[in-house]
């Protein structure tokens, strides 16, 4: 009996010193990572600055239809909310105009009419200021920025968008539909070279001993230690037309005149295989490595032959290290932004170039939000079909699989 007391106290207390270490780790987790996708998610689908510049005239509009003539009283509320609305107003304007282009220079001039015509119709000092007022384009993308919820930026990071009616339609000439394509379309090239370069060098290092092994590891990860913008510009020098490689591939009679391989699809690809590259050496070295010789001398002396020996015995216990690899360089690739922004041209663009325009010189964190959540979305999935591929299998599913 007071074994078995003292074993669930040592248990207590057992569980208790793993909380206790692991609570900074789920703290930073929290931090850095649940957190901030959280706020994305609320920034894509809040929609509160003309909510709050312009309340009285969203009451006024709740109940009005386009096809009837526009209250009096939204002309008298709309005077009413500008007068008050501080700094929201610039917001609200800039929200405006994702609805309704020009509603930007419309609402700060017509501010300023009425603010030079203080105690006229604001009716009249409106209409008069801007003939748009009259009619109930702009009143109707007030009505439908009213919040304090919209779907409108996640839609419009897919290309959609909702008409008068409420339908959902396509945007015509889609952008962001081929820009998801694009990226992650360049992601898994570069995870395919990085797997068809890596794995071999990943052999040859694991059969080598660890005295040999560790400097050419080294040598390796030398990308990692320069600068991304360096990379970038070195592979420019590189690559350019008068650059080393089409100097020697001329010299060598292989090409008649220079390549074109820096500012394209080409130039993405090699720079981002070469930087991306340890990625994938560094997780299946590490697995290969823990292989032991003597289950491959076994498998050998009962006859399979090499290319059996490595499928069968071999490669089953690194697959976990390849996935770990292939998972990471693909994490990495998808969300690259420097590169292919300096070693790319303009068709070969990815996402994080458009999060940047959208965020900061447009001004819109909504839609960029949007877009990273979406991101996100396919991201997951396709990392979960990555990882549902190369998991590592049991015995038992190894013979599910064969039968």
């Amino acid at each position: 009996m007071g074994g078995a007391t003292g074993r669930r106290a040592s248990y207590g207390r057992s569980a208790a010193a793993s909380t206790v270490l692991l609570a900074p780790m789920v703290a930073f987790l929290v931090a850095t990572l649940i957190i901030p996708v959280m706020l994305m998610v609320v920034e894509s689908a809040r929609d509160v600055e003309v909510a709050t510049a312009l309340p009285r005239t969203l009451a006024v509009l709740a109940n009005w239809k386009p096809a009837e003539p526009i209250p009096d009283d939204a002309y008298s509320a709309l005077g009413e909310d500008l007068k008050v609305a501080g700094s929201s107003r610039g917001k609200a304007a800039t929200r405006l105009n994702l609805e309704m282009p020009g509603a930007l220079s419309l609402v700060t001039g017509s501010f300023r009419a009425l603010d030079e015509a203080d105690g006229s119709d604001p009716k009249s000092v409106l209409v008069a200021h801007d003939p748009r007022w009259a009619k109930p384009e702009i009143w109707h993308a007030i009505r439908n920025a009213g919040g304090p919820w919209t779907d409108r930026f996640l839609l419009a990071a897919v290309d959609l968008k909702r008409d008068a009616q409420g339908k959902i339609n396509l945007v015509p000439g889609s952008l962001y539909q081929s820009i998801y394509l694009r990226t992650f379309t360049v992601a898994i090239v570069v995870t395919g070279f990085c797997l068809v370069l890596g794995v071999p060098v990943a052999l040859y290092l694991a059969s080598l001993s660890p005295g040999k092994a560790v400097p050419l590891l080294l040598v390796l990860m030398l990308p990692l230690w320069t600068s991304v913008l360096v990379r970038a510009m070195a592979w420019i020098l590189l690559l350019q037309t008068s650059g080393l490689v089409n100097q020697t591939l001329i010299f060598l009679h292989l090409v008649t005149e220079p390549l074109r391989l820096v500012f394209n699809r080409t130039g993405v690809l090699i720079a981002m295989t070469h930087v991306l590259l340890p990625f994938m050496i560094l997780p299946a070295y590490n697995s290969m490595r823990t292989v032991s010789r003597d289950q491959l001398r076994a498998a050998g002396s009962l006859g399979a032959t090499p290319l059996t020996v490595f499928r069968r015995v071999y490669l089953p216990q690194c697959r976990s290290g390849i996935a770990a690899g292939c998972l990471l360089v693909f994490a990495s690739a998808s969300g690259y932004y420097i590169t292919p922004a300096l070693v790319g041209g303009g068709a070969d663009q990815m996402l994080g170039t458009y999060v940047e325009l959208a965020a900061l010189r447009y001004s819109n964190q909504p839609l960029a939000a949007a877009l990273g959540v979406v991101f996100l979305v396919i991201f997951l999935a396709l990392v979960g079909a990555i990882a549902l591929i190369l998991r590592p299998r049991t015995i038992l599913q190894e013979r599910r699989v064969r039968g």
